[in-house]
């Protein structure tokens, strides 16, 4: 008969945990607690043709990858706007004409309230494909993905 080996578990007094350092400097986390997978006008559900599925999943975690490996990420995106502009990266003002929407319609309302000045565009590809999410300190809740742009009203492509 074996013996059974007993684990000790040893847990810190609440006292002696450190607590969490700022969050700002980080490097950006992703998220897909939020998706909205029920909306079918912002999920990838609209790409028809496999190939260009293909591609758009290739590009989105591609640039997940090359987001996430930016230092500061957050600060950079409020400070530079050139990168923001070669990202098509900005801020969602809910009260602009040309969006569609008027907040984040699968949020409960009071989560919405909280996040509703921090939510964000982030592109994909330079043309069209762009995720909508906001931030809690670092990390990057994706709320819509929007592969043919249709959050914002743009003539070229809606």
């Amino acid at each position: 008969m074996s013996k059974k080996k007993h684990i000790k578990i040893s847990n810190k007094p609440s006292n002696e945990i450190q607590a969490i350092p700022s969050t700002i400097n980080k490097k950006i986390i992703f998220s897909f607690e939020y998706l909205d997978t029920k909306n079918s006008k912002y999920s990838m559900s609209q790409i028809s043709d496999n190939r260009i599925s293909l591609q758009f999943h290739n590009e989105f975690f591609k640039v997940l990858k090359d987001y996430s490996q930016e230092e500061n990420f957050r600060k950079k995106i409020r400070e530079d706007g050139r990168y923001r502009d070669r990202h098509h990266i900005h801020e969602i003002d809910w009260n602009d004409k040309q969006i569609k929407e008027s907040n984040f319609t699968c949020l409960n309302s009071k989560l919405m309230e909280q996040v509703k000045d921090d939510c964000w565009q982030l592109g994909i590809n330079a043309t069209t494909f762009r995720i909508h999410g906001f931030f809690i300190e670092n990390v990057f809740y994706i709320v819509w993905l929007d592969p043919f742009h249709q959050l914002y009203h743009m003539k070229k492509y809606n």
